[in-house]
């Protein structure tokens, strides 16, 4: 096409159409509506709840993963004291636990906290997550009480573990351990 049949034909009046509507339409649209600015804050509310619900931690799988933690750690506490020969034994307080080898002295036997070992530290519970009843042999055991994982210690004991509503249980036989996801208001 050469210029004149653009000036004189109908792609030429298309064109003039084209840019007359462009120019139209930035004169008078300056900025947004107050409907799509209302769609854009939907969309953002939704996509934060979103992000919010999937990043916030389920209480129940938390307590499942620190009750599977705590029942593997005593687990392998009471392995190495009666395969090693070595008495171990397991402190709780409300929010903390530790594990305690008997070490002799000069000043004779005595219980020493085992640090610089990477199973058996000492360890605070997360926010939150609470050891609520512990028991040995059938007789309720208190906080600060030392419950003997070895060979001569309680043959059975629970430790019973809450996260808000969520609630578990390890129960320890002779024949292992075990969790138990426990029921709103069980005992």
């Amino acid at each position: 096409m050469t210029g004149d049949e653009v000036t004189n034909g109908k792609t030429g009046d298309w064109d003039r159409l084209s840019l007359c509507h462009s120019v139209t339409l930035s004169l008078h649209q300056k900025g947004f509506t107050l409907l799509e600015m209302l769609v854009a804050l939907v969309i953002m509310a939704v996509a934060v709840a979103t992000v919010t619900l999937a990043l916030r931690p389920d209480e129940a799988r938390q307590l499942a993963a620190e009750s599977e933690r705590l029942a593997l750690l005593m687990e392998q506490a009471r392995e190495e004291s009666v395969l090693g020969g070595m008495a171990l034994a397991w402190v709780a307080a409300e929010d903390h636990y530790e594990f305690q080898r008997r070490e002799v002295t000069e000043q004779g036997p005595t219980w020493e906290v085992v640090r610089g070992d990477d199973l058996l530290h000492p360890r605070q519970l997360p926010t939150g997550l609470y050891i609520r009843r512990l028991e040995a042999d059938g007789r309720p055991l208190a906080y600060g009480a030392r419950l003997d994982l070895g060979p001569l210690g309680a043959r059975r004991f629970s430790v019973d573990l809450s996260l808000g509503a969520a609630r578990s249980r390890i129960v320890a036989t002779d024949a292992g351990f075990q969790v138990q996801a426990l029921a709103e208001g069980q005992t």
